[in-house]
């Protein structure tokens, strides 16, 4: 019995002609078999049509999850997850790259791969979609969080998957009583933003070694002038606490330098003076040597002489390695000196820019909490997407294939495997946008104690 393979349709193996019964046992008296094999290979070919017209459209990415078939090896098939590098790994082949690629081309580069390592001389690989990465909707909605993709899903499902829109997320409670816990919180970050302005003034202060520093102007009605004074007055004396010690720490080091400079220069003087006088009583030990030769002098005399210029060779190599261990300890200290104000510069910095940090988050907190104060002096209860119109934003950041991007989207856009969708509230009757002048308070708003 002879096999034939169609590598069209790798699952299905074909007998003979003469054997066409056997594959299809209900062709029955008065069909033509070979009709019906034609039309069963059109449904297939439709099948497959469809198949691959999905997958040239998706586009693979992290948290993919594929299923990859290799005819005929016993590894395969298997399912593998799309990594953080955008690569798969499989056996025999290792890491394959697979992000921004269709499910046909990941198929066409692993084939590749294959007979480029003279694996499989021929191979037939299939890569199919096992499982869609998971999309995120964050924001105005009950249950913010991951959520599994599915093709043709728009924003409206996103919303219902995730509860449906919440513009409110302080709970059911009453809006005056929201209204109170929404400005004891706004006062709060309101003052912990002053005092971290108060902070930076400080600390741009003590980075020109100033004594005292300048507050910034208008602070805060909610702030008495007793927690004022304290801020000012507890971050002076931080000033001063900070500057005493970096300059206690300066002056020491700039003492201990002055110090060894001195013993330097004492050493230095006294190495010379051995020197002349090594150089002296050399001359004078040649001319010994010289009335020796003579007959002048006794060897006795000459030895001494010899011996008392050892001595003074030895203490001249002494007084040298003094003047080398001075000349290190006055390297060590001008260094300690330069990595102390270094030090004192860098934290500086370091510090200065963590508070423009949470200054710039404070500042995004507190818009938030005016934005929602005046949400719920506004409505005052929970609304569908319907009731309010021109108030919703619904963002959608979506990565491509070198960059992000950010869409504005509604409830009929449809939603892509790891989209971000983001739902909030924007500017509308009596709202601002971050950034822009804050609105003056209506009448209403004056008689709720805004």
């Amino acid at each position: 019995m002879k096999w034939c393979v169609d590598r069209s349709f790798p699952s299905t193996l074909f007998r003979r002609k003469s054997r066409s019964r056997w594959l299809f046992p209900r062709l029955g008296q008065g069909l033509d078999p070979g009709r019906t094999v034609f039309r069963a290979l059109l449904i297939i070919l439709a099948l497959l049509a469809a198949d691959v017209a999905r997958a040239d459209v998706y586009v693979l990415d992290t948290g993919d999850v594929v299923r990859v078939s290799v005819f005929g090896e016993a590894a395969y098939p298997l399912e593998v997850v799309v990594d953080d590098r955008g690569s798969i790994s499989l056996p025999l082949l290792g890491d394959v790259q697979a992000r921004g690629l269709t499910a046909i081309a990941l198929s066409r580069d692993i084939q590749r791969a294959f007979q480029q390592r003279k694996l499989i001389l021929d191979p037939y690989v299939k890569v199919e979609i096992g499982q869609y990465r998971p999309f995120f909707i964050s924001g105005a909605v009950a249950h913010p969080g991951s959520y599994p993709f599915q093709p043709g899903i728009t924003v409206r499902h996103a919303l219902a998957l995730a509860g449906g829109f919440r513009p409110s997320t302080a709970g059911e409670t009453v809006p005056a009583l929201q209204i109170a816990d929404l400005r004891s919180e706004r006062a709060s970050l309101t003052i912990e933003e002053y005092r971290l302005k108060v902070r930076l003034a400080r600390l741009h202060a003590e980075s020109r070694l100033a004594n005292t520093f300048v507050a910034p102007p208008d602070p805060p009605a909610e702030l008495g002038q007793s927690l004022i004074d304290d801020i000012i007055g507890t971050e002076q004396a931080q000033l001063e606490a900070r500057l005493a010690a970096f300059r206690d720490d300066i002056s020491y080091l700039e003492a201990s330098l002055v110090r060894v400079r001195k013993e330097a220069e004492t050493v230095a003087s006294a190495k010379e003076e051995q020197e002349r006088t090594a150089k002296n009583h050399l001359e004078e030990l040649e001319s010994v040597r010289s009335l020796r030769e003579k007959g002048l002098m006794t060897n006795s005399n000459v030895m001494a002489l010899e011996r008392a210029h050892n001595n003074y060779r030895l203490d001249l190599t002494q007084s040298e390695l003094q003047q080398t261990r001075v000349q290190q300890e006055l390297l060590n200290l001008e260094s300690e000196l330069r990595r102390k104000r270094q030090t004192h510069e860098f934290q500086l910095i370091a510090d200065i820019q963590d508070t423009q940090v949470a200054l710039a988050k404070l500042a995004s907190q507190l818009r938030y909490l005016t934005d929602k104060l005046l949400f719920v002096f506004e409505y005052g209860e929970h609304r569908t997407l319907e009731d309010l119109q021109g108030s919703v934003k619904i963002s959608i950041f979506r990565r491509g294939q070198k960059a992000g991007q950010e869409l504005v989207a509604n409830e009929n856009t449809e939603v892509r495997a790891g989209d971000v969708i983001e739902v909030s509230v924007v500017a509308s009757r009596g709202f601002y946008m971050p950034g822009a002048s804050r609105p003056e308070p209506t009448a209403g708003a004056d008689k709720k104690g805004f």
